[in-house]
């Protein structure tokens, strides 16, 4: 026996090589049984927010490098797995140069390891928001890391209890709903125009780009989204103040758009909708949003948004996450 309590001995490990939050969640009152995902995490989190930032930064320090350390021994179950689902551990060589070269980077500039919560996450979305956030100053980023430590957190809970949390109850995408986050987009209803001599039909202006401020252009991408397993806690969202992101479905498959108003400066409680095959939307600049909901398969997408100069990437958590129960109306 190791004389820690059931509550440390089965959550010590959720925050990275720091089972002192545990001891200090118990020592704040307990949490008594049945454990659910949300109240379990909303202790833990209580007890790291209120530790002194040294230690904060201490918990920051015991995460490992993004593809650095998957054969170190003091690399985690938890942080091996999850790596290995973002297909870290099958990196390129140029990928794993340009990691290691960030990793360095950005270590020396803020005195922690790069962490973000890879589950859900491809290799390149990553490398992204690595390249996004070296650029911060000390005080956003280590706030940033501290938001990513808590929704690891979650992420660890969720997958070995009952998730609890505030439910969302999912909607079927309408333009009239969705008119205060953006534009959905439909051949059906579009205005069509014959060129190309009457051999083409043009569904015209689905949406209009936003997109100029500071001086960014549109380009188009495919991301590729990896179907989401339910229930699904709604642990973050995220915004771009400097333009818009438009998403069209290319692999005829149903997906999920969630989105949240905002309630001075920080995501309000989400909406979710349900997208067919045939419809799009276009986020408006500014807009509380997750990223990529696909469902049932791995899913293509034609996306339309911002490249230039300047911060146009915000994130949040959320203090108690929400929960979808299921993607059906």
């Amino acid at each position: 026996m190791s004389g820690r309590s059931a509550f440390v001995e089965r959550f010590g490990g959720v925050f990275e090589h720091s089972p002192w939050i545990a001891e200090r969640a118990e020592m704040a009152g307990g949490l008594p049984e049945p454990w659910t995902a949300d109240r379990v995490h909303a202790a833990l989190v209580a007890a790291f927010r209120d530790a002194p930032a040294e230690r904060r930064l201490g918990v920051l320090r015991a995460h490992p490098d993004l593809a650095g350390k998957l054969a170190a021994a003091e690399l985690t179950d938890d942080s091996r797995a999850e790596q290995a689902s973002a297909g870290l551990d099958r990196l390129t060589h140029d990928e794993h140069r340009r990691f290691t070269e960030l990793n360095t980077a950005y270590t020396e500039r803020f005195g922690f390891p790069f962490i973000i919560a890879v589950k859900g996450r491809t290799k390149g979305g990553i490398l992204g928001a690595f390249e996004t956030r070296i650029g911060n100053d000390t005080e956003t980023e280590f706030a940033t890391a501290c938001g990513e430590v808590e929704r690891i957190a979650w992420l660890r809970l969720a997958a070995v209890l009952p998730a609890g949390g505030e439910p969302v109850t999912v909607e079927w995408l309408t333009a009239e709903a969705f008119a205060p986050f953006g534009t959905v987009m439909m051949l059906d209803g579009a205005e069509r125009r014959l060129i190309n001599e009457g051999t083409t039909e043009r569904f015209h202006a689905l949406a209009t780009t936003d997109v100029e401020a500071e001086g960014g252009r549109t380009i188009l991408s495919v991301f590729r989204g990896r179907a989401r397993a339910f229930p699904y806690a709604v642990t973050m969202m995220e915004r771009h103040p400097l333009g818009s992101q438009a998403f069209w479905p290319l692999s005829g498959r149903r997906w999920l758009v969630v989105v949240a108003p905002d309630e001075e400066g920080a995501p309000g409680a989400p909406r979710a909708f349900l997208a067919s095959a045939e419809q799009g939307v276009q986020v408006a600049r500014g807009v509380w949003h997750h990223p990529l909901m696909a469902l049932d398969e791995t899913s293509d997408f034609l996306v339309a948004d911002r490249e230039g100069l300047g911060d146009n990437l915000v994130e949040r958590t959320y203090d108690v996450p929400y929960v979808i129960d299921k993607p059906t109306p």
